[in-house]
């Protein structure tokens, strides 16, 4: 759920416009027709990975390799994969010289994988996040300027006066936010009474907040709440899950998958198929292996196409991707390419003493600096663990911050307590990922 519709990032309204007109035929044009573009896109990256950015010039020098060397989407084979690691210590490397023309601001991953990655957005990738949210939106009839909710923590968690406030309004985007931090049985009825008074016709999540909010809903029995459609991103939407929010409120939950690195897309239409989004990135599937269902499940490559001030060429998602080998298409008749799913964007949930469910806590280690990698252990409802394993940068100041920030996020009525341990103590899953949450209480 990457994009947040801050107007400074947004305010190129003739481009948007361009691509969004292109986005709208795009859709219904042959296979050949759209990697005719993603060809065409990523030479335009290569020369200006080549050209300007360090980092992409030792790489492309060191394999013999000049721009016109990578022709189409074969051609990536002759570059390595991106890793995290690679980004991370390359930073400085991967910014384009003449990254100003683009017009670049700081973003950064959420940290799921145990501590945040830095790096570059700018004018161009901003402009095709908006394109792209704008046409998935409108596959469930919305139109610019329509009202929506969006459920998020941010806005809330900025200033002390607001941690505890349940909703605001912002007029000018006509969005109504809702505080994912304070979803509970004993304050639903502020939820229902702002979504009423505003009567949003959309509305925009993470599955478990959404589900939370859907489900003490229909226990405290505040009916009548309906949109045209709910948006869900940044986690696997359970069945169960899907199945409580289209029942509460009268619609369907239309997916979608990203990432703030923004080199692959992949959104689900009204009529349930995940649909990649070619003119997006381009998508590398490796490691693939057969299931007895008869797709196949592979690690996700991506490539930016329209990043410009710090372009991402064959990076390493890591998450991974099943797809159909039958060649099947979308009853929507859209010829974008369709996948069975995508994995690995799944958060573990706290709960709280309190009856909340806070599936982003993690969210937190943004504010402590020095932390290489961090570890949420619940053990029972009425306590945590923080495992950190401390950088060089690590000081008694980012304790402190860590300390003030849990309590902002889960109150006061959990025990915290922080452990200092190393690399190879952290609880990793199978397949060997450092898992940035460790739950072992019954969330539901």
């Amino acid at each position: 759920m990457s994009v947040d519709f801050r107007v400074r990032d947004f305010a190129y309204p003739t481009r948007i416009l361009r691509l969004r007109r292109f986005f709208e035929r795009s859709q219904w044009l042959p296979l050949e027709e759209l990697v005719s573009y993603q060809n065409k896109r990523l030479r335009e990256v290569v020369r200006q990975a080549y050209w300007h950015v360090p980092y992409y010039r030792r790489i492309f020098d060191s394999r013999r390799l000049k721009p016109e060397d990578i022709r189409d989407i074969r051609d990536l084979e002759k570059l390595p994969f991106l890793r995290r690691e690679d980004v991370r210590t390359n930073l400085s490397d991967l910014r384009a010289d003449n990254a100003a023309l683009f017009r670049p601001g700081p973003a950064s991953t959420s940290g799921t994988t145990g501590t945040p990655l830095q790096f570059l957005v700018d004018k161009p990738s901003n402009i095709l996040e908006f394109a792209y949210y704008w046409r998935h939106w409108s596959w469930a009839g919305y139109r610019l300027g329509d009202r929506f909710a969006d459920v998020r923590y941010d806005y809330f968690v900025r200033r002390a006066d607001t941690t505890d406030d349940v909703w605001a309004y912002q007029p000018h985007l006509r969005r109504l936010l809702l505080n994912s931090m304070r979803i509970a049985p004993d304050r639903i009825a502020e939820y229902a009474k702002a979504l009423r008074k505003f009567r949003p016709r959309f509305i925009r999540a993470r599955p478990v907040s959404l589900y939370c909010l859907a489900l003490f809903l229909r226990e405290r029995k505040l009916n009548g709440i309906q949109f045209q459609a709910a948006f869900t991103g940044g986690e696997t939407v359970l069945p169960q899950h899907r199945q409580i929010i289209e029942s509460t409120f009268g619609c369907r939950v239309l997916d979608s998958y990203g990432h703030m690195e923004r080199c692959i897309a992949v959104s689900q239409c009204p009529h349930g198929g995940y649909h990649v989004n070619p003119e997006y990135g381009i998508i590398e599937v490796v490691d693939t292996k057969s299931t007895p269902e008869g797709t196949m499940v592979g690690r996700l490559i991506g490539t930016s196409l329209h990043k410009m001030a710090m372009p991402f060429l064959r990076y390493e998602v890591d998450d991974l991707i099943e797809m159909y080998t039958d060649g099947r298409r979308c009853p929507c008749g859209r010829t974008l390419p369709l996948v069975k799913a995508v994995y690995g964007r799944k958060r573990d949930v706290i709960l709280t003493p309190d009856g909340r469910r806070i599936p982003s806590l993690f969210n937190v280690f943004h504010y402590a600096p020095g932390i290489r990698f961090f570890q949420i252990v619940q053990e029972d409802v009425s306590r945590l663990v923080v495992r950190i394993v401390r950088g060089k940068d690590y000081t008694f100041h980012s304790e402190e911050s860590l300390n003030f920030w849990l309590r902002r996020f889960i109150g006061d009525g959990m025990k915290i307590d922080v452990e200092y341990i190393s690399e190879n103590d952290l609880v990793r899953d199978h397949t060997g990922r450092p898992q940035p949450v460790v739950s072992r209480v019954s969330i539901w």
